[in-house]
């Protein structure tokens, strides 16, 4: 498991190079060799929440979890989208609504959004 390692470039306190490590002693070594610093490997895979500060590595979780929060916020969207009947059939079911007095496209459109709520 690589749980070290070596950032060798950041930007911006912002990582923009690094090799992984297994073993501390090699992340050392690398870093002996191109520069750099050695830190534990965050939690999370996403590099663009990794901060640098001085030689220290940190992971920014309450961006992150904001991030998160704002797509999951309109991610139902997409899945809602896809749940919708047709603009073709939609349409015809409500001309047929029209004409015998039912409800089935009120009903198909009730369904989706009781079936995938906002958030």
């Amino acid at each position: 498991m690589l749980d070290y390692i070596a950032v060798v470039k950041n930007e911006d306190n912002k990582v923009t190079k690094y090799q992984d490590f297994a073993s501390k002693s090699d992340a050392d070594a690398h870093v002996a060799t191109y520069g750099g610093f050695v830190a534990d490997k965050p939690d999370d895979y996403r590099m663009k929440y990794w901060v640098v500060d001085g030689e220290k590595l940190t992971f920014d979780k309450s961006t992150a979890d904001s991030d998160d929060a704002a797509i999951a916020a309109v991610a139902y969207k997409d899945v809602r989208r896809a749940a919708y009947p047709d603009l073709r059939e939609q349409m015809d079911m409500q001309y047929h609504d029209l004409l015998d007095g039912t409800t089935k496209w009120k009903d198909a459109i009730a369904k989706v959004k009781n079936d995938i709520p906002k958030p």
